[in-house]
């Protein structure tokens, strides 16, 4: 049994979730991800993020 193929345009879209791409908000020094955006320190280890 095979089911039929839906296009890309019959599935439901994902209401929400997380932003493609937060590598902006990850530490440099320890690889923590920032609590704030823009990030301004990192939580973990207080390095200087840049933004």
């Amino acid at each position: 049994m095979t089911s039929p193929e839906r296009s890309r345009a019959e599935l439901p879209d994902d209401a929400g979730g997380d932003p493609a791409c937060w590598m902006h908000r990850v530490c440099a020094e320890c690889g923590r991800l920032a609590d704030e955006d823009p990030p301004t320190r990192c939580p973990a280890c207080g390095a200087a993020l840049e933004v």
